[in-house]
């Protein structure tokens, strides 16, 4: 999501939550002597209590979209403990977003569609949908960032391997390679069923991310070993490990 889109967003979301607490105030307010007129105030209080909620829900996974992007750009760059940072702060604003999915929930949920007037029935049916729909994301994209934390673990190990080759130092560099391998499993392993989701929005970064570490899974074991037989001395075999690499670019 650009830059862009988040402020166009946030600007939707924004006159959204003024709609509806505007409507709350009125609301509020409002009574009546007959029974039809004062259970249509409470339907439709609840209503714009839902709305709130949803708007507080949706802020939220804008927020941790936001912080997503950063983390991976921060990735990008090498600066895995900004990289950390920005994660948790993702998982933090997909906590709240479902924390306000469930507070939606909760309220609309005693409201039976079968009990309204014919007019609201799909309303609601659509509404309790959007809400479920959306809670099964949000846990799914919880799913998605504990498998990234492993993943930057991974990073870390790897991007400390290069260093040590730099510097020639070969067990310190197979050791890295080593860690750098359970991690990427670790992650990968999390990661993989998510590559099924029902919502690409979960699918397609499952995909993506455990594609990379394939690659990865492939190449580190040559990496590791080849630098074992350096620390050796056994140059002709290291070079044997290292002509076997397929794939070796940034993370």
């Amino acid at each position: 999501m650009s830059d862009g889109t988040y402020t166009s967003a946030k600007s939707k979301l924004k006159a959204a939550r003024v709609d509806y607490e505007e409507a709350l105030k009125i609301l509020n307010n409002a009574s009546s002597d007959y029974e039809e007129e004062t259970q249509y105030i409470e339907r439709y209080t609840t209503f714009a209590e839902v709305g709130l909620d949803s708007v507080n829900s949706s802020e939220n996974i804008v927020l941790a979209t936001e912080h997503l992007d950063k983390c991976i750009a921060y990735l990008s760059s090498e600066d895995l403990d900004l990289s950390r940072k920005e994660l948790h702060k993702v998982n933090e604003a997909l906590n709240n977003s479902i924390v306000y999915l469930r507070s939606a929930k909760e309220k609309i949920s005693p409201i039976d569609p079968d009990s309204v007037p014919v007019e609201e029935k799909s309303y609601i049916i659509i509404l309790k949908y959007s809400i479920e729909t959306s809670e099964k994301m949000g846990l799914e994209l919880k799913e998605i960032t504990n498998g990234l934390y492993p993943y930057l673990d991974g990073a870390g190990h790897l991007f400390d391997a290069e260093e040590y080759l730099k510097a020639e130092e070969w067990d310190k560099a197979a050791d890295e390679f080593a860690n750098s391998s359970v991690q990427f499993s670790e992650s990968k392993k999390s990661l993989e069923k998510l590559k099924d989701s029902d919502y690409s929005e979960i699918s397609v970064g499952a995909i993506e991310i455990c594609g990379v570490i394939t690659q990865f899974e492939k190449d580190l074991p040559y990496l590791e070993a080849g630098c074992r037989y350096m620390e050796n001395g056994s140059f002709y075999q290291a070079n044997a490990e290292f002509s076997k690499l397929s794939y070796l670019s940034s993370i």
